[in-house]
C-alpha cells in the first residue's frame, strides 16, 4: 500500500537551531542535560489512542496514525513523541526529515518512560548519519546512555565504535566485551561480526578459527530464524554470508534469494549490496539496468553507500549515466554521514572536478571521513598535506628572504 505523507500538518517544536553548532552539539551530550527526569502521564485514553496509531500503522494507514502521534506529541506524551520520531524517521505518513526526528527523540528522552533507553539508541543511529562536529562523539554517548536504561541493542553500535575508534580511542577489549553481550542478548548480525573478527584476527589479534565458528554457528542459525520471522536485517546479513563464502560455501544464487527477501521488506543496506553484487556478475551490462533500479531505490531512501556508489557510475559516466548528477549526490552522502561520499567528494574539490576547486573544503572532508576510519579518506589527507608541504618547500625555496622577513 503506498504511504501517503503528510506535509499540512507537522509536529510543533521549537526548532533548536544550536543543534548544528559545535556548542550546540557539545550540549546535546547525556552528560550535558539536567538528570532530572520528566515522569510519564498515565491516562488510559492516551494509552488506547497510541494502540490504535500502532494499529493503524500495521495495516498501512500511516497518515491516519501521524495524525493521531502528532496530536498526543503536542501534548508532551512520551510514548506518543517516541513513536512520531520514527514516524519522521522512515517517512511514515510524513515527509521524512532526520532533523525533526531527531527534534521529536530529544524531547521524548527526558521522559522516564518505557521506550526511554530504545529512544536514546534512536538518537545514536542519527548522529551516526550526521556529519556535523563531535557527532561520533555525541553517539557514543547515547549509545552508553541507552544501554544505562536498559537496552541492550546498544551493545551492537558500541561494539561497532570500539572496534574501529569511532568517537573514542580504538579498545579491542571493549569492543569484544561489547560483541559477546551482544551475542548474548540475541543480536545475531553483531555476532556474526565478532565472528569474523575473531575468523581472520583483525588488528593484530591472533586468528581463533574454533571460537569464530562457534559464533558463526550461534549467529546463523538466529539470523535464519529471525529471516523467517520477517527480519529484513537478518535476510540482508545472510545474503552477504553466503555472497562472501564465510563459514558456509559461498553461493550466489542463495545470495540473491536472500537480498531480494531483504530489499522487498524495504531494507536500503539490501538494494545496495544487491545491486553491487549484480554489477559485479554482469556480462556486456545485461545486469545493468536492474542494479540501477535498485541503487537509486536505496538512494532515495538516502543510504549513504548507494548515493556514494551511483555518484561514482555518475563520475565515470558508465551505462549511459551523465556526470551532472554526481555532486549532488555526494552531498547527500555527506549529509548522512556517509566517509566514502566524503573523500570521494573532497578529491572532486581538490581537483576542481565538476566544482570550484577549494582545497578548504577537500581537507574538511577529507579530515571528516579520517575520523570515522575511513582508509580511502585518510589517504585523501595525506596526499593533501604532502602537496601542501611540497608546495611550502617550493615557494621557500624560490623566495627564501620573503619567508623568512615574514617569518621573523
Amino acid at each position: 500500500m503506498t504511504r501517503k505523507k503528510l506535509t499540512r500538518r507537522k509536529w510543533k517544536f521549537l526548532l533548536l537551531a544550536a543543534i548544528f553548532s559545535a556548542s550546540g552539539a557539545i550540549a546535546l551530550l547525556p552528560g550535558h542535560q539536567s538528570e532530572t527526569s520528566k515522569s510519564e502521564r498515565i491516562d488510559p485514553t492516551i494509552e488506547e489512542m497510541i494502540k490504535q496509531a500502532r494499529g493503524l500503522q500495521k495495516v498501512g494507514r500511516w497518515e491516519a496514525a501521524a495524525d493521531i502521534l502528532t496530536q498526543l506529541a503536542n501534548d508532551g506524551h512520551p510514548v506518543a513523541l517516541f513513536h512520531l520520531g520514527r514516524a519522521y524517521r522512515n517517512g511514515w505518513g510524513v515527509d521524512a526529515d532526520l532533523d525533526q526526528a531527531r527534534l521529536i527523540f530529544m524531547e521524548a528522552v527526558r521522559y522516564s518512560f518505557s521506550y526511554r533507553g530504545e529512544t536514546a539508541y534512536e538518537l545514536g543511529r542519527l548522529f551516526q548519519r550526521s556529519s556535523g562536529e563531535k557527532c561520533s562523539q555525541i553517539a557514543l554517548q547515547w549509545f552508553l546512555k541507552a544501554l544505562s536504561w536498559d537496552y541492550p541493542k546498544a551493545h551492537v553500535q558500541l561494539a561497532k565504535h570500539f572496534e574501529r575508534g569511532i568517537g573514542t580511542e580504538r579498545d579491542l577489549e571493549v569492543a569484544f566485551h561489547h560483541y559477546e553481550r551482544a551475542a548474548i542478548a540475541g543480536y545475531p548480525s553483531s555476532t556474526i561480526n565478532y565472528a569474523r573478527i575473531l575468523l581472520n584476527g583483525r588488528y593484530g589479534t591472533s586468528p581463533d578459527p574454533e571460537k569464530a565458528r562457534f559464533w558463526a554457528e550461534r549467529a546463523i542459525a538466529g539470523l535464519e530464524k529471525k529471516a523467517r520471522d520477517g527480519s529484513a536485517s537478518a535476510a540482508k546479513a545472510l545474503g552477504r554470508i553466503s555472497r562472501d563464502g564465510e563459514f558456509l560455501e559461498a553461493d550466489m544464487t542463495l545470495a540473491r534469494e536472500w537480498f531480494l527477501r531483504s530489499a522487498d521488506l524495504g531494507d536500503a543496506g539490501a538494494m545496495h549490496d544487491l545491486a553491487q553484487m549484480l554489477l559485479a556478475q554482469q556480462q556486456e551490462d545485461e545486469n545493468a539496468d536492474e542494479a540501477i533500479k535498485w541503487l537509486r531505490l536505496a538512494a532515495k531512501a538516502e543510504h549513504g553507500g548507494a548515493l556514494t556508489a551511483l555518484a561514482r557510475l555518475h563520475l565515470k559516466s558508465r551505462y549511459g549515466l551523465k556526470a551532472e548528477p554526481a555532486v549532488q549526490l555526494l552531498e547527500r552522502g555527506v549529509a548522512t554521514g556517509h566517509p566514502g561520499a566524503m573523500e570521494e567528494l573532497g578529491r572532486l574539490y581538490a581537483t576542481g572536478t565538476h566544482v570550484q576547486q577549494n582545497r578548504t573544503k577537500a581537507f574538511e572532508l577529507a579530515r571528516k571521513g579520517a575520523d570515522r576510519g575511513h582508509q580511502g579518506s585518510a589517504s585523501l589527507l595525506k596526499e593533501l598535506q604532502k602537496l601542501d608541504e611540497a608546495n611550502r618547500t617550493t615557494i621557500e625555496r624560490s623566495f627564501p628572504a620573503q619567508i623568512e622577513t615574514k617569518e621573523g
